[in-house]
């Protein structure tokens, strides 16, 4: 768990961040989001001391970390950029093997560790492990940094603008993958992004900034339905139901029972793992009135657009 507690950071006469307070729930993902000069990185940086702090406390796991070593608190939370920082003269292999060689691993566990990480997002090592950071895409390198973070196995990963470099399709993958690694490994994460559409789709909870100061700080859902103001409101936008609906699966609504004396041929099918707005769109590019939901094939329920909107109305449908 991060406690953030009246945090506030001056240059001089400008307050880059003015007594920020929010708490980020252990295996939570929080994104930090918000215009330009908002204050995002700098809250970040703070949280593993790259950036001191002018007043206010960080607490991890309750422990203050200002009375902790920064190399120490750096080694238990993973980082990530926007432009990977790997090490250019070092294979991609080394460039993984970092944190675990700076804290003592034996050569087999960290070869181990290696090969592992790299599985995990989705290079394969007898590939890539000899490669070097050139001879990698944009999207490639990305990946490698997350590996890097991860290696150690750190109970936080902070990521600022991770993917704000990579064209928008690769950029999307990524975003898929950073959504199926967290659900894998439960890890807390703090993410900067000043991108909308990638904060409702990671978002556990938003931490929305304005000029230093937090505007709000709440699930996706809730900043749609109650907005704290209206900044908070104008900021999202009327699209904000869309990009909400973008990030829920059809498996985490309720469905309506199948009605055994009428045919499922009648109503378009489609798998539970598509969004509902996927679901959206099948049901008014078919005229439909409902939709077949099926897991590998198999009905297994019904949805309409009362479905959709109760789910999304009444919070029942979790990310």
């Amino acid at each position: 768990m991060i406690e953030i507690a009246d945090l506030t950071k001056r240059y001089g006469s400008f307050t880059a961040v003015d007594s920020v307070s929010l708490t980020v729930e252990q295996g939570q993902f929080t994104v930090l989001l918000g215009p330009s000069g908002s204050g995002k990185t700098t809250v970040l940086r703070m949280i593993n001391r790259m950036v001191e702090p002018t007043s206010g406390r960080v607490l991890l796991n309750g422990v203050d970390t200002a009375t902790m070593r920064p190399e120490s608190l750096r080694r238990t939370m993973g980082y990530v950029i926007q432009n990977t920082g790997l090490f250019p003269n070092m294979t991609i292999r080394r460039n993984v093997a970092t944190v675990p060689r700076l804290l003592g691993w034996d050569r087999r566990r960290i070869e181990e560790r290696v090969s592992e990480m790299l599985d995990l997002v989705g290079l394969d090592p007898d590939t890539y492990a000899s490669k070097y950071p050139h001879q990698l895409s944009g999207g490639e390198a990305q990946r490698v940094g997350v590996a890097r973070a991860l290696a150690a196995d750190p109970p936080v990963l902070l990521m600022d603008e991770p993917f704000g470099a990579v064209d928008p399709l690769t950029r999307e993958r990524l975003q898929l993958e950073m959504k199926r690694l967290h659900a894998k490994l439960r890890k807390t994460i703090v993410f900067v992004t000043h991108d909308i559409d990638e904060a409702v789709l990671l978002a556990d909870r938003i931490a929305l900034l304005r000029e230093g100061h937090l505007e709000q700080y709440a699930a996706p859902e809730k900043l749609w339905i109650e907005p704290a103001s209206e900044f908070v409101k104008g900021f999202f936008g009327e699209n904000l139901g869309l990009r909400i609906m973008a990030r829920h699966c059809l498996s985490s609504v309720p469905f309506k029972p199948l009605d055994p004396s009428v045919s499922c041929a009648a109503a378009p099918h489609v798998e539970d793992s598509v969004t509902l707005k996927e679901a959206l769109a099948e049901l008014v590019g078919a005229k439909a009135t409902k939709l077949i939901v099926c897991h590998e094939g198999a009905p297994r329920g019904v949805v309409d657009f009362e479905t959709l909107v109760k789910a999304l109305g009444d919070g029942s449908a979790p990310a």
